[in-house]
């Protein structure tokens, strides 16, 4: 499921890739730089590349958008994680929500999720958004971010249904819109 799609002149992703970059550390200090970096991924296969040196050329945000735009690679971001025990997340811009605060249709504070959809909870993802080229626009989707805990391969899969979260995610990348 895309949560938002626009065309190039509409949104500023060399903004949004700085302000990521200017973030990211504080909320996954604790995993490998590649995890946190701006991730290229296999449009083909929807495989993370972690080679360093498929990044050599890469020195900054208009290169990741230009490798965008020109379709051989979509590019994953790392917007939030989630504490398997503590049932909350956390996210890129700071905001922490509890996932367990609410009592029947009532929200105890305004930083509760009551549905996060079809996101996974598992300590062993984290929630990302999937910037991908479809027909001249630029897509964008929700997924799990499996990091693989340096064991593995890691690997993200869409997923079809967010809840609670799409509002929350279509906010933060509406600062990036042109308006």
């Amino acid at each position: 499921m895309e949560i938002l799609r626009f065309k190039d002149e509409e949104f500023n992703l060399e903004s949004f890739i700085h302000y990521y970059n200017d973030n990211i550390e504080e909320l996954l200090s604790e995993y490998p730089h590649y995890i946190s970096r701006v991730c290229l991924v296999d449009r083909d296969y929807m495989d993370v590349i972690v080679f360093d040196e498929d990044y050599e050329n890469l020195s900054d945000a208009k290169d990741y958008a230009d490798l965008l735009k020109e379709g051989e690679y979509a590019l994953h971001f790392v917007i939030g994680k989630t504490y398997e025990g503590a049932e909350k997340i956390e996210l890129l811009h700071g905001q922490t929500y509890g996932l367990n605060h609410y009592m029947e249709d009532i929200y105890e504070d305004e930083n509760t999720i009551r549905d996060i959809g079809d996101l996974s909870l598992n300590v062993d993802n984290l929630i990302g958004l999937l910037f991908d080229l479809e027909d001249d626009e630029i897509v964008v989707h929700p997924v799990d971010f499996e990091h693989g805990g340096e064991i593995s391969q890691p690997r993200i899969r869409k997923v079809d249904y967010c809840g609670d979260m799409e509002e929350i995610l279509i906010n933060i990348l509406d600062e990036f819109l042109i308006k």
